[in-house]
């Protein structure tokens, strides 16, 4: 092979592997230090214990069961855990019908459809909602990232 082709074989694999990182799957929980517009200060390396899902056309909300934690905000013991942590086990709520567009989410729920823009920063998305708000939403910004750990569902 020459440079030439090394150099594009490498621009391609980085730029899959982007694409890649950009979807929307698996279960993603909200950064435990963020607030209403404020960005977590712990990179969010610390996640509050509510989520959600993004799949199969339907939006889901998510709860860790069993967490022990000490170090959440407002010093709530086990209502949030590390992002570190190696295995979770959660249960999951259906909220409602789920549009994934390039730049916007759609939900659909109570007979009402929200959208929300989003935009990557390094450790999280940011996910707000459009000014128009269904009565289910408020005006809050979510910081959110994926967890990576094992995860069992429980009834």
């Amino acid at each position: 092979m020459t440079r030439m082709t090394i150099a594009l074989v490498m621009l391609l694999v980085g730029t899959a592997s982007a694409g890649a990182d950009e979807s929307w799957d698996g279960t993603w929980f909200t950064c435990e230090f963020a607030k209403s517009r404020t960005p977590p200060h712990d990179s969010c390396a610390m996640f509050d214990d509510e989520g959600f899902r993004f799949t199969d056309g339907r939006f889901t909300y998510v709860r860790i069961t069993e967490s022990d934690e000490t170090a959440c905000r407002g010093e709530k013991i086990g209502q949030c855990f590390r992002r570190d942590r190696p295995a979770i086990s959660i249960r999951t709520t259906d909220r409602g019908r789920l549009d994934l567009g390039p730049d916007r989410i759609k939900v659909k729920y109570l007979l009402c459809t929200q959208t929300f823009y989003f935009k990557n920063a390094e450790h999280y998305r940011e996910i707000w909602p459009d000014e128009k708000r269904c009565f289910w939403a408020r005006k809050r910004h979510f910081y959110i990232a994926r967890y990576e750990g094992d995860i069992t569902e429980t009834p």
